[in-house]
């Protein structure tokens, strides 16, 4: 994330961060369902302003937003990985005194730990598309999709980013949103304690089969493929990691030509 960061905000060849430019965006205030927040609270506050000022403060963490929410995924799926390296320790230590064998659980903290850090990883995937493109909740209102793609400008830019979304939309990011619906609204996947499987030596996060729909209830999933939540958090959190790449390179190749700083003449 903080490496995401540090590229948008200090590109090598530009002169100001790659989210800066009226340019980049849509600049209408009738489009955005947080105007009427905005200004609200700047009258409440005595605070001038007009139409530039306010689609600026609507625009401006638009992109950041987005790192937030992919960083949140990426520091759920490093809390994953070391919660699992401390459950396959203490299998290592229960397994020399045969007390752990295939096919039995494994329970505790750092199971535990796991299973609440890939169910974040979920959440957090969810968050990541919403603050990408999401139905209004002013919809009534007349407003239409907000988030980052629908604020971007018609243009090459929008174009990349309307492309790389959909990327990330037929990986296991798709699956994740309909588990994180789950989660978010019903039941964890999982009944009872959060348990860890025993198979070939490791400690396996048993996961549901692949999720193709919104999930009402966890009798609904099925775990014929001998699925492991850990594989599973690594192709989510790669797709995450190349969405990020996308987007950035996106930024990089189509932000406002004005910002971008003349390249050195080459040594005679």
């Amino acid at each position: 994330m903080w490496d995401w960061t540090r590229r948008i905000s200090f590109p090598a060849d530009r002169s100001v961060s790659l989210d800066w430019g009226a340019e980049l965006w849509k600049w209408d205030t009738t489009l955005y369902d947080s105007v009427p927040a905005i200004t609200e609270v700047l009258r409440r506050n005595g605070r001038d302003f007009d139409d530039d000022s306010v689609l600026a403060d609507v625009t401006s963490t638009l992109i950041f937003d987005v790192v937030d929410a992919a960083g949140g995924v990426e520091g759920a799926f490093v809390r994953l990985e070391a919660s699992l390296a401390e459950a396959q320790a203490i299998l290592g230590r229960l397994s020399s005194t045969n007390r752990e064998t295939d096919g039995a659980h494994l329970g505790g903290a750092s199971v535990e730990d796991a299973w609440y850090a890939l169910e974040e990883m979920l959440t957090w995937a969810r968050t990541l598309d919403d603050r990408l493109q999401r139905e209004s909740l002013k919809k009534r209102e007349g407003y239409r999709n907000q988030g980052l793609v629908p604020a971007l400008a018609e243009g090459q830019l929008r174009g990349a980013a309307v492309n790389a979304r959909a990327r990330l939309r037929q990986s296991a990011f798709g699956e994740a949103r309909f588990l994180a619906g789950l989660n978010l609204h019903m039941q964890s996947s999982q009944s009872g304690t959060k348990l860890g499987l025993v198979r070939e030596g490791r400690v396996v996060l048993r996961f549901p089969d692949r999720v193709t729909q919104a999930v009402s209830h966890r009798f609904q999933l099925t775990y014929r493929d001998g699925r492991d939540g850990e594989a599973f958090a690594r192709t989510l959190m790669a797709a995450v990691e190349r969405f990020m790449e996308d987007l950035i390179q996106a930024l990089t190749m189509y932000g406002p030509e004005r910002f971008k700083q003349p390249q050195p003449a080459p040594l005679a």
